[in-house]
C-alpha cells in the first residue's frame, strides 16, 4: 500500500506539471501574465530578421554601396578645383612691376581655379558606373538571402519545438494511461485477479513513461532555447508558442514536377541573382582592364590672377581691383597619356581580370546545379514525407484499434502486462513517427513553394 501511495504522488506530480504546460495544445499557460501572448511561426521570422545582426550588418553594407554608386554617377562630372595663397616678401626681393631687385617689403597673394575633364579613359568611368550599380542591386539580393536564411532556420527550430512538445503530449497520455491501469491492476491485486508480480511489472512501467516524459520535457526546452537563440530573443523571457497543428497532405504535390519549378526559380532567387550580378561584375572589370592599354585623353581649363602692394613705402602699386583684371590669366587645354612600358602590370591586370571572369561563371554555372539539386530533393522529400504521412496515420489507426482490443483482453485476463505493455510502446512509436512525418512534409512544403515564388513569411 505503501508503494502505492508514493507512485501516486509522483503521476500527480508529473502530471500536474505537463498539464499546466500543455493544457489543450497550448504551451505557457502557467507563466506570468506578461508572458501569455502566443507567437505564431510569423510572429518568430519577423522578430528574427528585425533583431538579426547579420541583416542589420548587411544594411550598413547596402547603405556604403549606395554612396559608392552616387559617387560613380558623380565621376562623370569635372573636377573643379580653387585656391588661393598669400606671402610677403623681405629684403632683397624681385618687384614684380618692374622686374627688377629691391629692398621693399611687399605683399602679394594669388587666386586660381581649374577644371579637369576626362573625356577618354578606356570606359573606366561608364564600367565603374555599371560595377557599383550592379553592386547595389546585389546587395539587396544579399539583405533577401540573409532574410530567407533566417525563416528558414526559424521554421527548423519552431517545427522542432513543435515535435518536442507534440512528443510531451504522447508521454503524457501514456503516463496518465499507465497510471490509470495501475490504480486497476491495484484493486484487481486486492480481490485476487492480479498478481503482485503484475502489479510490479505495471508500476515499472509507470516508472519508465514518468522518465520518458520528463526526458521529453527536457528536450522540449533544449529546443526552445535553441529558437529563442535563432531569434535573438531574451534567453531569461518565457516563450510560448502556437502548437496547433493543421495538417493537410495536398495530393497534388504527390505529382510536382521539379524541373519547373526551377525554371521559374532562377528567376527570382536571390542566390541565383547574385551569382549573376557577380558574373556580370567581373565582366565588367575585365572589359575595362583591357581597355587600359588605350590612351587616356583629358582636357583642362583654368584662371588665376592676383595682387601685390608694398608695405614700407617705395612705389605706388595699382588699386586691388584693377590689379585683378590686368592679372587675369585663362587657359584651356586638351592632353593624351599614352601608356608604353610599364612592366608589363596592365597586361597582368587583364589576364588577371579574365581568369575572375572565367570563375565567377564556373561559381554561376555551380550555383544553379546546386540549386537545381536542392529543388529536386525538396520537391522528393516533401512527397515521400507525404507518402510517409499517409502509410504513418494507417498505421496509427491500426495500432490504435489493436491497442484498444489488447487492453479488454487483458482487463479479461487473457494476455499479460508484458503483452499489453507490447502493444502500448508500438502504439507510441508510430503516434511519433506520424508527428514526424507530418512536420517534415509541412517543413518540406513550405520550401517547395518557398522555391515557386511564395515567401516564407506569405505561407
Amino acid at each position: 500500500m505503501k508503494i502505492r501511495t508514493i507512485t501516486a504522488i509522483i503521476l500527480l506530480l508529473c502530471t500536474t506539471g505537463a498539464a499546466a504546460q500543455f493544457r489543450d495544445g497550448s504551451p505557457g499557460t502557467v507563466a506570468e501574465e506578461k508572458y501569455q501572448e502566443v507567437w505564431t511561426l510569423k510572429d518568430c521570422m519577423l522578430y528574427a530578421i528585425a533583431n538579426s545582426r547579420d541583416a542589420k550588418a548587411q544594411l550598413a553594407e547596402n547603405d556604403s554601396r549606395r554612396v559608392e554608386h552616387r559617387s560613380a554617377y558623380l565621376d562623370w562630372l569635372p573636377d573643379i578645383s580653387a585656391s588661393t595663397s598669400a606671402s610677403t616678401s623681405f629684403g632683397r626681393n624681385i618687384d614684380p612691376n618692374t622686374n627688377v631687385y629691391n629692398n621693399i617689403t611687399s605683399f602679394s597673394n594669388s587666386y586660381s581655379i581649374s577644371a579637369d575633364y576626362t573625356i577618354f579613359n578606356g570606359f573606366s568611368v561608364v564600367n565603374n558606373y555599371r560595377v557599383t550599380r550592379i553592386a547595389k542591386l546585389s546587395g539587396i539580393e544579399e539583405s533577401k538571402r540573409i532574410e530567407d536564411e533566417i525563416c528558414l532556420n526559424v521554421i527548423q527550430a519552431y517545427f522542432n519545438v513543435l515535435y518536442r512538445a507534440g512528443m510531451v503530449r504522447i508521454t503524457r497520455e501514456k503516463l496518465e494511461e499507465s497510471l490509470t491501469r495501475y490504480r486497476q491492476t491495484s484493486i484487481m491485486e486486492e480481490l485476487g485477479l492480479k498478481s503482485h508480480a503484475e502489479l510490479l511489472q505495471v508500476e515499472a512501467e509507470v516508472a519508465t513513461n514518468d522518465f520518458n516524459c520528463t526526458k521529453e520535457q527536457n528536450n522540449l526546452e533544449a529546443e526552445l532555447l535553441t529558437l529563442k537563440g535563432i531569434m535573438f530573443y531574451p534567453l531569461e523571457r518565457e516563450l510560448s508558442i502556437d502548437t496547433n497543428l493543421a495538417i493537410a497532405i495536398d495530393p497534388y504535390t504527390i505529382g510536382e514536377s521539379a524541373d519547373s519549378i526551377f525554371e521559374a526559380a532562377r528567376t527570382f532567387l536571390p542566390e541565383i541573382l547574385i551569382a549573376e550580378y557577380n558574373t556580370e561584375t567581373a565582366r565588367l572589370k575585365h572589359q575595362t582592364a583591357k581597355l587600359q592599354i588605350l590612351p587616356n585623353i583629358y582636357a583642362q581649363a583654368g584662371l588665376s590672377t592676383g595682387y601685390m602692394t608694398y608695405l614700407n613705402g617705395g612705389n605706388v602699386s595699382a588699386g586691388f581691383v584693377r590689379q585683378m583684371n590686368s592679372n587675369l590669366g585663362e587657359y584651356v587645354g586638351i592632353g593624351m597619356s599614352i601608356p608604353i612600358f610599364s612592366g608589363l602590370e596592365r597586361h597582368a591586370n587583364v589576364t588577371k581580370a579574365r581568369n575572375e571572369y572565367k570563375k565567377a561563371l564556373y561559381e554561376e554555372e555551380k550555383n544553379l546545379q546546386e540549386v537545381a539539386t536542392e529543388i529536386r530533393k525538396s520537391v522528393q522529400d516533401m512527397q515521400g514525407a507525404a507518402k510517409e504521412y499517409i502509410q504513418a496515420d494507417k498505421l496509427v489507426r491500426a495500432y490504435q484499434a489493436a491497442y484498444q482490443a489488447n487492453l479488454k483482453k487483458y482487463e479479461e485476463g487473457l494476455i499479460s502486462i508484458i503483452d499489453l505493455q507490447t502493444s502500448a510502446n508500438e502504439l507510441l512509436s508510430s503516434k511519433a513517427e506520424r508527428l514526424n512525418s507530418a512536420l517534415s512534409y509541412m517543413l518540406r512544403n513550405k520550401i517547395v513553394n518557398y522555391y515557386k515564388g511564395i515567401h516564407y513569411l506569405a505561407q
